[in-house]
């Protein structure tokens, strides 16, 4: 791409746009030529002796012209429709295109096309002969031989920009509808390009300034016979009707219930305009005599319904073209035309209908600009700045991510796991141990018994209380997800942000399933309740196997077959055995350890208050190192995630960045 700034072409065949945006910086601007509105009639007026006008004041002049002064001027519009084949249409738009930049010099608009690289829009489906006289006409009007850019990547571009979009989707299935003044235009994009158009050359805007038009003469009886006398159907039609369709279209976006009156100082008035008036004269249109002779429309309908032409245009090119609706995922609205709330009406109601969608937004979103006429052109000046721009942010996400995962979502995973251990340890650890463990220990302790008696308890409570523990462990995992899904999708869209760019809507996948609680906490692939029984069990029958071997001579002591000359050395453990050995004799204490009722003080011996604290401890260090195992799986499937859409969001860029 050129390093130049860039002046960009929207030739329209009712209007046309013209845009700029400096070479490294993606901020284009719809040049005013000084009416306050965007873009600027696609009109010439040759008169003759003088030099010919363009534009709103081509029109302006025509129209408050008397009839003996039209007879020395000739009016041109709709030339682009004609570029390939007539050299009258190729030669007015040259004219056109030179009187733009004597316009915009006269202003001194900064519009010169030698210091910029300039690119002109064409419709997708333009053949080579409309392309060659699209280039010919911009270097004969002065703008040197532009490059050529498909209109429809400019509104997807604009809509890039204003950050509508993420990049990636952009390479998913969209549709581009333009509908302008003269054309209705459609364009299936994938991958960032065009790989189906088609259209209705007749079908636009235009049309609908004959049906209020229509409306008009209906509405005042002997108006069209005045028009006629004194040559002003042309001003009427092509301007003042066009400024009420545009005011009723308006209007009718707020409230469909609203009726509409207008007045055209010295040509009549509109009474009363309801929207279901303007669906009848719609769906019943025939082309006004005035414009088939005005506009060489043969090629309309002498009857037409335009709300089902426009739906059957749309339809037709999916079906003819193999189209899945269900690859539609974005629907872009340009041109003028757009506004009218019939267009979202039926391009919702047909891509829903026919890929099994009820209704948007469930289907594909549908995206319009406040400005829609002038998307293209301010869409195509931002290529270049553009590409430069992504290939800047490739770079900076690949050096980034690292960073990114480490010092971002590595802490909110981190944050998340705590809290959930946290709660979990609270309600499967500690506050069960101390409410249903330690009761039986400190019972145990007071009233005395036997070991095998104490096990049981302690197994009967892990069983009866296995169904809390399920729940504790069911209801608080899926809160790592749960929130770690919001929480990373926030830190992505801030990263992605701080480049000018959406991250992708593609939510952290990992869910929780019921049906796999079973085998698994989340799916993790590991025992889950199964796991902490095992840990409570093993810690519980530990201090009883503790308590057991301190009688009968196993680990940790060596009392019993030391005999009672080194029990003395063992202080009151010793003394609680040798009362043992003197009441039940070696070898059945040995035989039956668990088993032999122990009285409080012996019980308080075997079972100290250190070895029923150091049991929490332990617990409460095992169940953390278990749900850490567990949560590992989390934090790897987290940080693949967000590389798969880094990865994407860099593809993506790449794609877009090589329009």
């Amino acid at each position: 791409m050129s390093s130049r700034p860039v002046l960009s072409v929207d030739f329209g065949t009712t209007k046309s746009y013209f845009s700029k945006c400096p070479a490294n910086d993606p901020s284009p601007v719809s040049i005013d030529f000084g009416d306050g509105r965007d873009g600027i009639p696609s009109a010439i007026l040759y008169r003759e002796g003088k030099t010919a006008l363009i534009g709103q004041t081509a029109l302006d002049e025509y129209g408050d012209a008397a009839p003996r002064e039209r007879n020395g001027m000739s009016l041109v519009t709709n030339f682009k429709a004609d570029l390939p084949r007539s050299a009258g249409a190729r030669c007015a738009a040259a004219d056109f295109l030179a009187g733009v930049l004597s316009l915009a010099r006269s202003q001194h608009l900064d519009l010169e096309p030698g210091s910029r690289m300039v690119l002109f829009g064409v419709p997708c489906e333009s053949d080579s002969l409309f392309r060659s006289a699209v280039r010919e006409a911009a270097r004969k009007g002065g703008f040197g031989i532009p490059e050529l850019v498909e209109e429809p990547k400019g509104a997807l571009l604009y809509h890039l920009k204003q950050g509508d979009i993420p990049v990636a989707k952009a390479l998913e299935g969209v549709l581009v509808v333009d509908f302008g003044g003269g054309t209705c235009d459609f364009a299936f994009l994938e991958g960032g390009r065009a790989v189906h158009a088609w259209g209705d050359m007749t079908l636009g805007g235009r049309l609908f300034d004959d049906l209020f038009f229509q409306w008009l003469l209906d509405s005042n009886p002997g108006l069209e016979e005045e028009l006629e006398a004194n040559g002003s159907a042309y001003f009427v039609h092509s301007l003042l009707c066009r400024e009420v369709k545009e005011f009723f279209s308006r209007t009718m976006a707020r409230d469909r219930s609203a009726a509409v009156s207008k007045m055209l100082p010295g040509y009549g008035r509109f009474r009363d305009m309801q929207w279901e008036e303007f669906l009848t004269r719609g769906r019943n249109y025939s082309p006004s005599s005035f414009f088939r002779k005005a506009w060489d429309a043969g090629e309309v309908p002498s009857r037409m319904d335009l709300f089902s032409s426009f739906r059957e245009c749309m339809v037709s090119g999916i079906r003819e073209n193999g189209i899945d609706p269900g690859r539609v995922s974005l629907v872009i609205l340009a041109g003028g035309s757009s506004l009218w709330p019939f267009v979202p009406d039926i391009i919702s109601g047909e891509l829903s209908f026919h890929s099994g969608i009820d209704s948007l937004p469930a289907g594909p979103v549908l995206l319009r600009s406040e400005r829609p006429y002038t998307v293209i052109s301010m869409g195509l000046a931002l290529l270049p700045a553009l590409a430069e721009r992504f290939a800047a942010i490739r770079l900076k996400l690949s050096a980034e991510l690292p960073r990114f995962l480490r010092g971002e979502a590595g802490p909110a995973l981190t944050k998340r796991c705590a809290m959930v251990k946290d709660r979990i340890l609270a309600e499967s650890g500690n506050e069960f141990f101390r409410k249903k463990i330690r009761p039986l220990f400190e019972e145990f302790r007071k009233e005395g018994g036997s070991l095998a008696s104490l096990r049981r308890r302690l197994s009967e409570v892990l069983a009866a209380e296995e169904p809390f523990l399920r729940q504790s462990l069911e209801k608080n995992f899926p809160l790592v997800i749960s929130g770690l899904r919001e929480e990373i999708r926030k830190l992505t869209a801030a990263w992605f942000s701080g480049h000018g760019i959406v991250a992708p809507g593609r939510d952290f996948p990992r869910t929780y399933r019921e049906e796999e609680t079973e085998r698994g906490i989340i799916s993790i692939g590991a025992p889950g309740i199964d796991g902490i029984l095992d840990i409570l069990g093993g810690i519980l029958g530990g201090i009883v196997t503790a308590g057991s071997a301190l009688l009968c001579g196993g680990a940790g002591t060596a009392l019993l077959t030391a005999g009672p000359a080194g029990m003395a050395a063992g202080g009151i453990a010793g003394l609680s055995i040798s009362w043992l050995l003197l009441r039940y004799g070696k070898k059945r204490v040995k035989g039956m350890a668990e088993e032999i009722t122990l009285p409080p003080w012996l019980a308080i011996a075997i079972v100290p208050e250190r070895r029923i604290s150091g049991a929490e401890k332990e617990l409460e260090n095992a169940m953390e190192k278990y749900l850490e195992i567990r949560l590992s799986s989390i934090r790897k499937d987290l940080e693949d995630h967000v590389r798969s859409i880094t990865a994407d969001e860099i593809k993506a860029l790449s794609e877009i960045g090589g329009f």
